[in-house]
C-alpha cells in the first residue's frame, strides 16, 4: 500500500494513530485542528528548535531502516533543547514524501519517533504532509526551562555566549561512537559483533543528553552545546558566541571504547570531528562542574571529563587548539560539518 493509493488525509490518520499523549499534562488542542495549544509551567521561558533531514544529505535509506530514522529525526531536537537547560515538551513533524513509499514504511518512522517521544517525556502534536521527489523530514520541538528561582526572575539557561576566560571545558561522555558506526555501516561487514553493535547504535539511535543539560543548570553552569557537527566545530561556536579561544588536550578527549578498539589509527580525528554524539560540552569553573559531576553520578549518570580551558582571544578571530602530549598542536583530519562547504554526495560525516 502506497502512499498515493491512500491519500494524504488517510496517511495523517494513519500516522496520528501510532503516537501516544507521552508529553506533559499541559497539553489542550493536540492533532487534528488548525493549530496545537497547551498551557506553558508558569515561571518557566519556552525554547523552540527545529531541524531538517534530507535524503541524500543528513541520512541513506541503504544504511538506515525506518524506525532508526524516525527516533534521530526527533533525537537531534532533543538534544538542542538539552544543550539549553530544558525539558523537550511538544514536537510538531513535517513530512515531504514521494508517493512510491510505502504506509507501512512511514507508519514505522512514526514507531520510532514515538519511542523517542517516550523516552524524554515529550509528544508529538501536529505538523504537515506534502508530496515531494525526495524524503525530507523537518521536526521542530518545543522545551522548556526550569523555573526561575532567582532574585532577577529570570529562568536559568545553558547558552553558547556564556564561555569565559579562565573557564573549564568538559564534556558529558565519550566521543566518536557515531561517525565509527557510520564507517561500519558503509563497510557492512563485522556489525553483529557486541562492541560494532553499539557504534551502529549510537549512530542509529542517539541519547540526548537532557538529564545532564538540566543538572548543569541547576549546578550554575551556564555554558554549553551539543556535539553535533564535531567537537572542534562544535566549541569553535561557543569560542565565536563568546569571544574566547579554547585550548583542547588530545589526551583528555573521552574515546568511545568501541571506537578506540576496532578504529586504533582513526578514533581521535573520529571523536574531534565525526560529529553526531549528542554529548554536551560546557564551560564553567572548576567549583561548578564539580558540583554537577557529584549530582550525575547520584543520578547513576556519566560524570563529566575535563578536556581543556577557555582563554582570553588573542588573534583576529576565536580559535580552538588541539594540543598532544607535548605540547604541540595537533590538526584534526576532519574540522567538522558545514552546509555548503561539503560535497553532500559524500554523505560525510552526516549519514
Amino acid at each position: 500500500m502506497t502512499i498515493s493509493s491512500v491519500g494524504e488525509f488517510t496517511l495523517i490518520d494513519r500516522l496520528a494513530a501510532v503516537l501516544k499523549d507521552t508529553g506533559p499534562t499541559g497539553l489542550l488542542v493536540g492533532i487534528g485542528d488548525d493549530a496545537a495549544a497547551w498551557r506553558p509551567t508558569p515561571n518557566t521561558v519556552t525554547v523552540a528548535t527545529t531541524d531538517a533531514l534530507v535524503e541524500g544529505v543528513h541520512f541513506d535509506l541503504s544504511t538506515t531502516g525506518w524506525a532508526d530514522l524516525g527516533w534521530k529525526a526527533l533525537a537531534e531536537n532533543v538534544s538542542d533543547v538539552a544543550a539549553m537547560g530544558c525539558w523537550p515538551r511538544y514536537a510538531l513533524v513535517a513530512l515531504a514524501l514521494p508517493d512510491r513509499l510505502s504506509v507501512r514504511d512511514l507508519e514505522d518512522l512514526y514507531r520510532g519517533l514515538q519511542a523517542c517521544a517516550t523516552a524524554f517525556g515529550c509528544q508529538a502534536v501536529g505538523g504537515d504532509v506534502a508530496a515531494s521527489h525526495y524524503v525530507t523530514i523537518a521536526v521542530t520541538l518545543i522545551g522548556e526551562s526550569l523555573p526561575a528561582t532567582g532574585a532577577d526572575d529570570q529562568p536559568p539557561l545553558l547558552r553558547r555566549s556564556a564561555a569565559r576566560a579562565g573557564d573549564v571545558v568538559a564534556t558529558t561522555g565519550p566521543l566518536g561512537a557515531s561517525a565509527a558506526g557510520l564507517r561500519l555501516l558503509r563497510e557492512a561487514a563485522g556489525t553483529e559483533a557486541d562492541d560494532a553493535a553499539a557504534l551502529v547504535s549510537a549512530h542509529l539511535r542517539p541519547m540526548p543528553r537532557v538529564t545532564a543539560g538540566v543538572v548543569l543548570v541547576q549546578a550554575g553552569v551556564r555554558c554549553a552545546i551539543d556535539v553535533s557537527d564535531g567537537l572542534v566545530a562544535d566549541l569553535g561556536h561557543i569560542c565565536e558566541q563568546s569571544g574566547v579561544d579554547a585550548e583542547i588536550r588530545a589526551d583528555r578527549v573521552p574515546l568511545h571504547p568501541a571506537a578506540r578498539a576496532r578504529f586504533p589509527d582513526t578514533a581521535l580525528d573520529m571523536a574531534l570531528g565525526g560529529g553526531e554524539d549528542y554529548e554536551l560540552v560546557c564551560t564553567g569553573s572548576a567549583e561548578a562542574l564539580a558540583r554537577a559531576s557529584r549530582e550525575l553520578a547520584a543520578r547513576g549518570e556519566p560524570p563529566l571529563v575535563t578536556i581543556g580551558r577557555i582563554l582570553p582571544q588573542r588573534g583576529a578571530a576565536p580559535r580552538v587548539s588541539v594540543l598532544g602530549k607535548d605540547g604541540d598542536l595537533v590538526r584534526p583530519e576532519r574540522a567538522g560539518y558545514q552546509h555548503f562547504t561539503h560535497d553532500v554526495r559524500s554523505g560525510w560525516p552526516k549519514q
